[in-house]
């Protein structure tokens, strides 16, 4: 109880980290409750086309062009989105931290070649990028995870190698060595843990950007053709957005709200794990 206590304070103190982790909590349900809120397919045409939001308790946020819950399409569109943001933060998380760490512990050749490799993805946008993976993919659930994956590591591979040049040289990693401790062991257990807060960090907001990124890719057409995203959402309301510019503000609303809830809960932690920071407190 006195370990549950002091989290709760911690949490209660830092209000990004608590508003934000309450916001993206009621996002995650939303989409694993969808089936059990909205059972039909979202994409089935089920009532009278372009109904206002308010007009049928049925429909909260109303209907589409083509007569299509939009509640229901924001319900399991949040699967979707949360689906590739955190499977493409996941992936992009266990690359970029590989090749970070390898770069940062070893000097020379090795962590040469692997910053130019890093550098070389970096130097083609990012959103151009993906679009061309897509192109020759295919488009597929799996396939953005894929190309967002490809897209996002550089970053996290930057930051991780960062930490590890200053942490590295630290009095106990040359203990260490000292009592013949292997290099693997060192980068695992002593190192990497103490490199993570960062990390961490940066992960929240690789979240919200990969979503954002699949919410671009499914309005223009790129998205997974057999799922409704909020992406795919704002693309088919776009030709209704002087009649019934709900249609767009609705899934740009759950998307505004998903990304800056990530935000504050990127915000919070950092305010939590920086120890410069709790210093100042």
């Amino acid at each position: 109880m006195t370990r549950l206590r002091i989290i709760l304070r911690t949490v209660a103190g830092r209000w990004p980290l608590a508003v934000g982790g309450v916001v993206l909590a009621l996002v995650v349900l939303l989409a694993l409750f969808a089936d059990l809120l909205y059972p039909d397919d979202p994409l089935m045409m089920i009532a009278q086309p372009l109904l206002w939001p308010g007009t049928e308790s049925a429909y909260p946020f109303g209907t589409d062009s083509l007569g299509r819950n939009i509640a229901a399409g924001i319900a399991h569109g949040a699967r979707v989105s949360l689906l590739v943001g955190f499977g493409t933060t996941a992936v992009a998380l266990l690359i970029g931290t590989a090749v970070g760490a390898i770069a940062g512990y070893y000097e020379g050749m090795v962590g040469d070649i692997l910053m130019r490799i890093t550098e070389l993805f970096q130097t083609i946008p990012q959103f151009m990028l993906a679009i061309v993976l897509l192109a020759i993919l295919g488009p597929s659930v799996e396939t953005i995870i894929a190309s967002l994956t490809i897209v996002s590591w550089p970053p996290i591979a930057r930051l991780t190698r960062a930490e590890f040049i200053v942490l590295r040289n630290r009095e106990f990693v040359q203990s260490c060595h000292i009592i013949g401790m292997s290099d693997a062991r060192i980068i695992l257990t002593q190192i990497l843990p103490n490199a993570m807060p960062p990390i961490v960090v940066m992960s929240s907001v690789l979240i919200a950007t990969a979503i954002l990124m699949e919410a671009g890719l499914s309005f223009l057409g790129l998205g997974d053709p057999n799922v409704l995203t909020w992406g795919t959402m704002i693309g088919m309301g776009k030709d209704q957005l002087r009649e019934a510019w709900y249609i767009v503000v609705v899934p740009g609303l759950a998307l505004l709200i998903t990304a800056l809830a990530l935000n504050l809960v990127g915000e919070g932690l950092n305010d939590a794990l920086n120890p410069r920071l709790r210093e100042q407190r």
